[in-house]
C-alpha cells in the first residue's frame, strides 16, 4: 500500500497526477459526433448505434497549470530533479502557480447503445469512469527545496488536497423535440463506487526548534474502500502499511451505491443559430466502508527533507529521488485515525456546458461554436471557453479544429469523424500543442493539458439531422 502512495505522489511531483474526463469538448458541435449526448443529453446521434465494446469511447485527459519541465533540469551529468542544489530556487520558483493543480481522467465506455422511437432517441451505455485531481500549495513546494537554506524558520502551508475516485455508471438517456425549434433530454445513471480517497490539509505550520521542524496542522480525510486501514502500535497514527481484510466476503462485496442525472436542452434562433445548455452528473454515491481521519491535535514534529541524495554519484536515480521525496511527505503530512467502518455520502462533481454555435450563410456546412465549460468541484474547480471552427462537407463526414483559453491554460485542439452508414469512427484531441515537444518515453515537457480520445462503433436506420432535411 505504502508503494502505491509513493507512486501517487512522484506521478503528481512531475505532473502526471492523479479529476471526470470532460469528454471531447472540440467534438461538441461536430456533426455526427455519436457521443455528444454526454456532454448533453438533449443532442442526440443521427442514427442508432452500437459501439464497439470498451472501443466505443476511450478517452484519457491530463489537465494541468504545471509541466515536467518544472521538476527535472539537465546537467552535464544528465537529468536531475528541482531538489539538487546546482538548481537555482528562483528559476524552480517562478515556474510554480499559487495554487498547483493537476487532474488525471479516464472514461472508458464498456457497452453503449442507442436507437430512435418516432422523434425520441434512447441511449443505454455502461461506463468505467476513474478521476483523480491534486491542489498543491506554492509554499509546499518552497519548503521542500529550500527548507531552511534562505533563513526561513518558519513556514505557512495550507490548501494541500487530493481527492480520486472510481466507479462504474450505468446510463439511459432520453431525448425529444418539444417544438419545431427546441431540443431537450435527460440521463438517468446509477453508480457504483470502486473506491474514493479525499485529503485536505487546511492548515500547516511549520517552525524550527533545534534540528526538527514543530508542525502544527488542521486536516482531515476520507478513504473508502473494501479493506480497513490499521494504525501504529500504541497510537491512532495511521499506518498505510497495515491493511485489515473484511471479516467475510459479504462485507467485501456491499456495494456503494448512488444516483446521478445528466440534463439538457438546445434551441434553434433565426434560421441560422442554436443556442445549449446543460448540466452534468448531479447526484452523489453512498460510500459504506469509510475511514475518517484528522491531524492530530497540538504539535509533531518532522525531520526535514535530508535523506535525499542528488548526487549523481550515489546510484540515487530520479526515480528514487521521487520516491524517498513521497515517503519523507507521509512523515511529514501525518494523519490519525477517527473512526472506521462508517456510512458517508460524497457529491459528484457537476459540469456546466453552454454553447452557441452559428451557420455561415455563404455556406451551411461551415459553423462556428463558442462552448463554456465550467467543472463544480470546490477548490478543484476549474473553466474553459473553447472556440472552435466545424465543417460537413459531405453526410458522412466531419472535422472540427478548437482553440481555448482555461484555468490551465491556452490549448489546441482538433477532431476528425467518419460516420458513414454502417460505421462510425472518430479520434481527436482538444490539446495537441503540449504533444509537440515530448520526451522519447511521449512525456509533454512543457504544460501538460491534453486529452486523447477516439471510438469505434456501427450505427443503423435512417439518419436524421440538419443536413438530412
Amino acid at each position: 500500500m505504502k508503494k502505491i502512495i509513493f507512486s501517487i505522489l512522484t506521478l503528481l511531483l512531475i505532473s502526471v497526477a492523479a479529476s471526470a474526463q470532460q469528454n471531447l469538448r472540440t467534438a461538441y458541435f461536430n456533426d455526427g459526433y455519436t457521443f455528444k449526448y454526454k456532454m448533453n443529453p438533449a443532442m442526440a446521434p443521427e442514427r442508432g448505434f452500437f459501439a464497439f465494446p470498451a472501443l466505443g469511447n476511450l478517452g484519457l485527459g491530463v489537465e494541468s497549470n504545471l509541466g515536467l519541465s518544472t521538476f527535472l533540469y539537465p546537467t552535464s551529468d544528465g537529468l536531475t530533479t528541482f531538489l539538487n542544489s546546482s538548481v537555482n530556487s528562483d528559476d524552480f520558483m517562478k515556474k510554480l502557480n499559487k495554487t498547483n493543480q493537476m487532474n488525471l481522467n479516464v472514461n472508458a465506455s464498456i457497452l453503449a447503445f442507442g436507437f430512435r422511437t418516432g422523434k425520441a432517441f434512447h441511449t443505454v451505455d455502461l461506463s468505467l469512469r476513474a478521476d483523480a485531481r491534486a491542489a498543491l500549495p506554492k509554499s509546499l513546494f518552497g519548503f521542500i527545496k529550500e527548507g531552511r537554506s534562505k533563513g526561513a524558520n518558519s513556514w505557512d502551508i495550507a490548501g494541500a488536497g487530493v481527492r480520486a475516485d472510481a466507479r462504474l455508471e450505468l446510463a439511459y438517456g432520453y431525448s425529444r423535440p418539444i417544438l419545431d425549434w427546441i431540443n431537450v433530454g435527460g440521463r438517468v445513471k446509477l453508480l457504483m463506487g470502486a473506491a474514493r480517497a479525499n485529503v485536505m490539509i487546511d492548515k500547516m505550520n511549520l517552525t524550527m526548534s533545534g534540528e526538527q521542524w514543530a508542525i502544527q496542522s488542521h486536516g482531515d480525510a476520507m478513504i473508502s474502500f473494501p479493506m480497513t486501514i490499521g494504525t501504529q502500535p500504541g497510537s491512532n497514527l495511521v499506518d498505510f502499511e497495515e491493511i485489515i481484510m473484511p471479516e467475510n466476503i459479504q462485507e467485501f462485496l456491499t456495494p456503494n451505491i448512488g444516483f446521478a442525472v445528466d440534463l439538457g436542452a438546445t434551441a434553434d434562433f433565426l434560421d441560422f443559430l442554436t443556442a445549449s445548455l446543460s448540466v452534468t452528473d448531479l447526484g452523489f454515491i453512498s460510500w459504506n466502508n469509510t475511514t475518517m481521519m484528522q491531524a492530530p491535535e497540538g504539535k509533531v514534529t518532522f525531520d526535514g527533507f535530508g535523506t535525499i541524495s542528488t548526487d549523481p554519484d550515489s546510484n540515487n536515480t530520479i526515480g528514487d529521488q521521487f520516491e524517498n521525496l513521497g515517503e519523507e511527505l507521509l512523515d511529514m503530512f501525518t494523519l490519525e485515525k477517527v473512526d472506521d467502518k462508517l456510512k458517508k455520502s460524497s457529491a459528484l462533481a457537476a459540469t456546466i456546458h453552454a454553447g452557441i454555435e452559428a451557420r455561415m450563410p455563404f455556406y451551411d456546412r461551415l459553423t462556428f461554436g463558442l462552448l463554456a465549460t465550467h467543472r463544480v468541484d470546490g477548490k478543484y474547480s476549474w473553466t474553459e471557453g473553447r472556440l472552435s471552427a466545424n465543417i460537413a462537407p459531405v453526410n458522412w463526414l466531419s472535422a472540427s479544429v478548437s482553440a481555448a483559453i482555461s484555468d490551465f491554460g491556452t490549448s489546441a485542439g482538433g477532431v476528425l469523424n467518419l460516420h458513414a452508414p454502417g460505421f462510425c469512427f472518430y479520434v481527436g484531441v482538444d490539446s495537441f500543442t503540449s504533444l509537440i515537444n515530448v520526451t522519447p518515453q511521449f512525456i509533454p515537457i512543457n504544460r501538460l493539458n491534453t486529452n486523447v480520445s477516439f471510438g469505434i462503433s456501427f450505427s443503423f436506420g435512417k439518419g436524421v439531422g440538419r443536413y438530412y432535411n
